[in-house]
């Protein structure tokens, strides 16, 4: 059922038929997956459209407007369900595939930038479950609203980006612009400076750690943020699940969670932050790469944390968009395109442990629905995304990445408008103002 009031005269959109049931009309979905030639023309759009949405940092929850809820007309809960699927499968094969990429600009050194993931992911939780609480309190139309003004706003930026990406791109080729394609080592620097061996040797540590494939004290800080979240925010009820720790939703105690999340989430960021800096301020000591300072500067610090933060709550608000957020924010300061996604689509990865946790508690399709939906995903990265990463690296063109989020962002629009056209013909626009609030 899509729970959807109907007009028998108007019918429902698409894959739906206003049923009776002696009370009122309702729109009744047919059934999940029943192929036919119209579905398996969607089914087979969905790989091309997720793996190119992946492969530009900007997540899975892009095909949810055009795909799942226009063309396939999904009911909402089974539309989130078929959604964390997407972004749980993609953002896990994706990021083991990116893991192995080379930087294009430095082939030794890994694609993610780790220090900006653990900044970007301190706030990316707690900011996501905000998100999610004011979604559950906001009419549709205000989310379809502020999403049309959201990827509107972003057009112009990505083209702009474009445009710089493919002139620094062509200016590297032509050796207009030059990249020191390497950094230097220990032995570089006993040449060129006087470091006593206990410098050289910490100096070599950095390095070391840099060109490592799994940056294990990195990955802690980054998992460790999401683990501390996650356990606070499990405390509390909502619509969703209950405490567990069996505290009711309908109380002040309840309420208070929040601001658990809030005092404990700021406290593991002063211990990450200190921690971070520290290291950069020895990194300084013995020179290792100087341009690489992302926690001794607090302004640049705070414009990637709150960065995470509007990724998380665009996510957990909107249902999308915290991959293009980041993207974007890289983008601006002058981090290369392939970098900027590929740092993006590992933030996706984290927020897709949430999205995990929510179809866990909130599972209502199919064990064989949901290995077939893991399984688009797959195809998703293996047939489209990984290809795509392959090529890029080869002919040097990541600028390719802002045409496609182009292409993927004007979709987008395009679907919110009909949406927006199709549900006041059926349904009445009333029908989009309606809150069904929920303490």
């Amino acid at each position: 059922m899509n729970n959807q009031e109907c007009d028998p005269d108007k019918g429902c959109w698409l894959l739906s038929t206003c049923v009776s049931d002696d009370i009122s009309y309702q729109c009744v979905h047919d059934p999940i997956l029943e192929l036919t030639p119209y579905t398996g023309f969607v089914y087979f759009l969905i790989p091309i459209l997720l793996g190119t949405s992946i492969m530009g940092g900007l997540g899975s929850g892009m095909i949810k407007r055009p795909i799942l809820n226009l063309l396939l007309n999904y009911p909402p809960n089974i539309s989130s369900q078929v959604a964390y699927c997407f972004l749980f499968t993609t953002s896990t094969l994706n990021s083991f595939f990116l893991f192995f990429e080379k930087h294009p600009d430095h082939p030794n050194l890994p694609l993610i930038n780790f220090d900006i993931s653990i900044i970007l992911n301190q706030t990316i939780p707690l900011a996501w479950s905000a998100g999610a609480f004011l979604q559950q309190r906001s009419p549709l139309f205000i989310i379809y609203l502020i999403q049309l003004c959201y990827l509107l706003g972003a057009i112009p930026f990505l083209w702009k980006f474009k445009h710089q990406q493919k002139r620094l791109e062509q200016d590297k080729r032509e050796n207009i612009v030059l990249v020191d394609q390497k950094i230097k080592t220990q032995e570089d620097m006993s040449i060129e400076t006087n470091f006593d061996e206990k410098l050289l040797n910490q100096y070599q540590k950095f390095y070391i750690n840099d060109h490592k494939i799994f940056q294990i004290k990195n990955l802690c800080f980054i998992f460790g943020s999401f683990f501390v979240n996650q356990t606070i925010i499990l405390m509390r009820s909502n619509k969703y699940n209950n405490s567990i720790i069996g505290i009711d939703k309908c109380t002040l105690e309840n309420n208070l969670i929040l601001l658990a999340i809030v005092g404990i989430n700021i406290t593991y960021t002063f211990f990450v932050y200190r921690s971070k800096r520290n290291e950069e301020y020895h990194k300084d000591i013995v020179q290792y790469r100087p341009n690489q300072r992302f926690f001794k500067e607090k302004k640049q610090f705070f414009f990637y944390y709150f960065g995470g933060f509007l990724a998380g709550f665009s996510t957990g608000f909107l249902g999308m968009g915290g991959g293009l957020i980041m993207v974007t924010l890289l983008l601006s300061k002058n981090i290369i395109a392939r970098e900027a996604a590929a740092t993006a689509a590992f933030g996706s990865f984290m927020i897709s442990l949430n999205s995990l946790i929510l179809f866990i508690l909130q599972k209502t399709i199919s064990n064989e629905q949901m290995i077939i939906f893991f399984i688009l995903g797959i195809i998703a990265v293996i047939i489209i995304t990984k290809p795509s990463y392959i090529l890029m690296q080869r002919f040097k063109v990541g600028y390719i990445i802002l045409i496609v989020d182009i292409i993927q962002v004007s979709i987008n629009v395009f679907s919110i408008l009909a949406l927006i056209i199709i549900n006041s013909i059926l349904y009445g626009f009333d029908v989009m103002l309606n809150l069904q609030f929920s303490c």
